[in-house]
């Protein structure tokens, strides 16, 4: 169940299915092997869409659908994004294809459009975002038991997209100093609560984004032994031991401790009780099962 664009371009253009696969391969990092397939994967955010370069249509009807334009020709260019996913793949694949759209002059054949899926068109920004969006919440919403999906709320959602799609441009800016860890989402195993969890290793300087638990990495010697432990504490913990020290960062909602205070908390950091072990009480929540809204009851 996918959403699916077909690329076009007037029928003067010199532009060539090769200069679209250059500025395919100058712009996008894929994953695939195939130099036909340019499948984009973004490891911080967890989030991926594709870009295919097919063949030219041999079977006469697909001919009829997609090359009998008066002014326009394929470019043989089509793009994919499933639906079921949370409202953060479409932000993240719709940035690309606005701009890949007008950087190239290109139109666009939506088969799922409103108001023209037969003909090419010149979407608006983010026009083709706000359409798979409200597609994705509807399928979303009907198949949301049969393929046993997960409900996280939408404003939490964006939370966690937002931080992590920044997050490689925070370490850049703060330099080796500092760790800018990743912010994952885990699933309790009592009751299905869907919960954020930030990693704070070894007391180091760290920026902190809003999480419910914190995963603690403890290495320090305790009477000629090496103590190591890895465990949660929860988010009140986490402020009530360490808050004083904390900073505001410049990232939404987000505090950093600073080198001169990650060593004052050393003592603190070592003798802080672990609350819960991870692989006890939470699971990792597949991505691809995370929607934003609720089933039809």
């Amino acid at each position: 169940m996918s959403y699916d664009l077909y690329f076009y371009k007037r029928k003067n253009s010199d532009l060539t299915e090769s200069k679209i696969a250059e500025y395919l391969n100058n712009n996008l990092t894929s994953t695939s092997e195939s130099d036909k397939q340019w499948f984009v994967e973004d490891e911080d955010t967890e989030t991926y869409f594709s870009v295919d370069q097919n063949e030219p249509e041999t079977d006469e009807e697909a001919i009829e659908l997609f090359e009998n334009f008066a002014d326009f020709d394929n470019t043989h260019f089509t793009f994919n994004l499933n639906y079921l996913r949370p409202d953060f793949f479409g932000q993240f694949a719709f940035e690309f294809v606005d701009k890949f759209i007008k950087d190239l002059d290109l139109f666009v054949l939506n088969p799922q459009s409103t108001t023209d899926p037969d003909n090419p068109l010149k979407p608006k920004e983010k026009e083709l975002y706000e359409n798979w969006s409200e597609t994705n919440s509807r399928n979303s919403t009907n198949f949301f038991k049969e393929y046993e999906l997960e409900f996280y709320p939408l404003e939490k959602s964006n939370d966690f997209y937002n931080y992590n799609r920044n997050k490689s441009l925070l370490q850049e800016k703060l330099g080796g100093n500092y760790y800018v860890p990743k912010l994952y989402l885990f699933k309790s195993k009592s009751d299905g609560l869907i919960v954020t969890i930030c990693t704070w290793t070894q007391y180091l300087p760290n920026v902190f984004p809003p999480a419910d638990y914190y995963l603690l990495t403890k290495n320090y010697k305790k009477l000629f032994r090496t103590i190591e432990e890895v465990g949660l504490i929860s988010a009140d913990t986490f402020k009530e031991r360490f808050g004083s020290y904390l900073t505001d960062f410049e990232f939404k909602n987000c505090k950093i401790i600073h080198p001169e205070k990650a060593e004052k908390v050393k003592d603190i950091f070592n003798s802080t009780k672990i609350e819960l072990k991870l692989a006890d009480f939470f699971e990792r929540v597949q991505i691809e099962k995370l929607v934003n809204v609720k089933p039809n009851e």
